[in-house]
């Protein structure tokens, strides 16, 4: 009892601290400091309070460095929970992706929340009767079979990496995307610059460190979501642009129907939409007419740089020849892998904005199934990778006993509702500021938010002039999703003090996933891998070392990945959750509630759940099959984050064949009724 108030003394110092750094950058900018020191100011003063805590918590104990010691009080293991889970995806990306899909994107929300329900109900308290570290050691365990579990520990070694990878690539891209635009950094430098603030949460103190910043940084993301969208809502209901033609203010959700209706309607949208068209008809062509039309268009560059070097042209002119011809592609290959996605980009162009409030109806169909069964599918998905997500899971080992457990998922779940209730209010206002101060205005009045993002990297944000009329339309806009939170406060014209708190809150997402996983792939490493397959003798300390060179490899290499740029956020993170609800949810659950699976059961369900995963998640990329040339493949059009309604299944089924062709046989009986006893628990010995 000591130590939990102990915790809550410090945390509510913590709290106080970070609302008078609030309340100190809004007096900065009220003096007239440089919004590049805000900026530096509330990145480099959250990311010194994490580093302190990662400092302070540095231990090399075993039992401190994996699990904490087991003695996280509930209340601060579900926060730390929320905040592991809590990613730049439901920070930054949740409020983005509903901002251009609407009601549609709601699934991610209900997959979500809803994975947390069946973590309470199906995995947490089950889990924690037992003194394990990784998901591996439960999995090796109770599918143990003649090889003592080590093909299982194997092929979850593999599965935890994999998953853990993607999406740890993922929160770098989100905290390289903060610290470039807040720093005033290259990306690739951003990316570096940030890793350091994951590697001082993380490496020296491991989940002992990861723990205490972790409940730092929920506390930051709650105070920054309910404080950015108080403020977005004051600034939006005092708009006079809220006065329609009838003459009264109108909320939010009618203002936002009225424009949509508006915009669909106008003409010079549907021009818009017209030219986007053409424009990708012409790269089809080019691509049709490949290898001829990149020589004919590299061999043009070439001439007008050659005659900008001899006809007396101005060195600028001479110089925008050369940056034409370094930005052309250098081969055939790239450049039908870079035309396939300029391509795909103009036909999503092309399409007529989704209504916020409700789904497309399919040519007048009372219901349109397809949206229908999508929406169920990357719900059901986003559910079940809940509860095989790797760094979660390990959370549960960190509590004194399985009512704790149990507990902190209650926890865990309310600091999660109060973000993502608040998202759908955010994606909804930033409509409303986009529409009120972006659409409509004059070419030449462009602010200049605009151009600092759009030099962070290419694509990220730009308005184009399509239909040469001076006029912004909506159409011409392009914004990406990961940055509408990050941009919106700008494009409404609030205090840049706004802006640095939530890229705070941002990074606090970010930073606090990227910890947890991690320490997930290190703790597989160096205890799964190591300790139990290659070195069954090694030392406590040469555990903890090993850990620490693997989290840091994966840091780097992962570090290198992002700076590549490799996609969307929300697109990363729902392969990652497609992956893990492929191959790990059915052996969890089986495991835990079916006596009869198997060891080969379970590889199967591992093999067959993955496999088929990457290889759907793969088929359904444009950005990969447009490297070959061809269009995405889909089953009932379900995206990749919705594949999990194809693939759990398939696991599922060759759960069932694998355990029955193996004879039902019943490994590890005491386990089982163990799992089955609530009173009952079993400590096994401390691996």
């Amino acid at each position: 009892m000591s130590f939990t108030l102990s915790l809550t003394r410090f945390f509510a110092v913590l709290t106080l601290a970070f609302m008078v750094c609030i309340g100190s950058a809004a007096v900065m900018e009220l003096y007239g400091v440089a919004r590049q020191w805000i900026g530096y100011y509330f990145i480099f003063a959250t990311l010194g309070a994490y580093a302190v805590i990662g400092l302070l918590s540095r231990t090399s104990d075993i039992h401190e460095y994996f699990v904490a010691s087991r003695t996280v009080p509930g209340i601060y293991n579900g926060m730390a929970t929320a905040a592991d889970w809590m990613s730049a995806a439901s920070f930054l990306g949740v409020a983005g992706t509903l901002f251009y899909s609407g009601f549609e994107a709601l699934a991610l929300l209900v997959g979500w929340t809803g994975g947390f329900v069946l973590i309470a109900l199906l995995v947490a308290p089950y889990l924690r009767k037992f003194s394990y570290y990784t998901v591996g050691d439960f999995l090796a365990e109770r599918y143990s079979g003649d090889d003592d579990g080590r093909v299982v520990r194997l092929f979850c070694i593999g599965v935890t990496i994999a998953i853990s990878f993607v999406y740890v690539i993922a929160q770098i891209y989100a905290v390289g995307l903060i610290t470039s635009r807040f720093a005033g950094v290259e990306f690739g430098i951003g990316v570096f610059f940030g890793l350091a603030g994951v590697l001082v949460c993380s490496f020296l103190g491991g989940m002992r460190a990861v723990t205490w910043t972790a409940v730092a940084q929920c506390i930051v993301m709650i105070i920054t979501m309910l404080l950015m969208i108080g403020s977005l809502m004051t600034f939006s209901s005092r708009n006079p642009k809220h006065d329609v033609e009838q003459g009264h203010k109108v909320g939010f959700a009618e203002y936002v129907r009225i424009q949509e209706k508006r915009i669909l309607n106008d003409p010079k949208e549907a021009d818009v939409r017209r030219m986007y068209l053409h424009e990708a008809q012409r790269y089809e062509l080019l691509m049709d007419a490949l290898p001829t039309s990149w020589v004919e268009g590299y061999e043009a560059r070439r001439k007008n740089l050659e005659l900008a070097r001899y006809d007396g042209s101005t060195f600028q002119e001479i110089k925008n020849a050369e940056r034409v011809l370094n930005e052309y592609p250098k081969d055939v290959r790239e450049a039908r892998k870079r035309w396939s996605q300029e391509r795909l980009r103009l036909l999503e162009k092309v399409k007529t904005s989704v209504p916020h409030f409700g789904v497309n109806v399919d040519k007048g169909k009372p219901t349109d199934w397809a949206s229908a069964f999508s929406f169920l599918a990357v719900a059901f998905t986003l559910m079940c990778g809940t509860v095989a997500l790797p760094h979660i899971i390990v959370r549960f080992f960190t509590t004194p006993n399985a009512s704790q457990t149990r507990w902190s998922v209650v926890v865990a779940l309310g600091c999660i509702l109060l973000v993502y209730l608040a998202s759908p209010w955010l994606s909804v206002i930033a409509k409303v500021v986009v529409y009120d101060n972006v659409v409509g205005l004059n070419y030449a009045d462009v602010p200049n938010w605009m151009a600092a993002w759009s030099r962070i990297t290419p694509g990220l944000a730009a308005i184009q002039d399509i239909n040469q009329d001076g006029i912004v339309q909506f159409a011409e806009i392009s914004l990406s999703p990961d940055i509408i939170v990050l941009v919106t406060p700008e494009i409404a014209g609030l205090p840049f003090f706004l802006s640095g708190l939530i890229a705070a809150g941002g990074l606090a997402a970010a930073l606090s996933t990227a910890d947890g996983l991690l320490m997930a792939i290190a703790a597989s490493l160096s205890h799964d891998l190591y300790y139990k397959m290659l070195d069954p003798e090694a030392t406590s300390q040469r555990r903890v070392t090993m850990s620490k060179i693997a989290l840091m490899t994966a840091a780097l290499l992962a570090a290198w990945v992002t700076s590549l740029q490799p996609g969307n956020i929300v697109l990363l993170v729902g392969a990652a959750f497609a992956l893990a609800a492929s191959s790990l949810f059915v052996p969890l659950v089986a495991g835990i509630f079916w006596s009869r699976a198997t060891r080969k059961g379970a590889l199967w369900a591992m093999g067959t759940g993955f496999g088929t995963s990457a290889t759907y998640l793969a088929l359904s990329n444009s950005s990969f099959m447009g490297v070959f040339n061809a269009d995405p493949v889909t089953l009932w059009g379900l995206s990749g984050v919705a594949s999990g309604a194809i693939t759990v299944p398939l696991s599922a089924l060759a759960m069932v064949l694998g355990s029955t062709i193996d004879g039902h046989k019943r490994e590890m009986p005491d386990m089982i009724v163990t799992l089955r006893t609530p009173e009952r628990t079993l400590e096994t010995r401390e691996p």
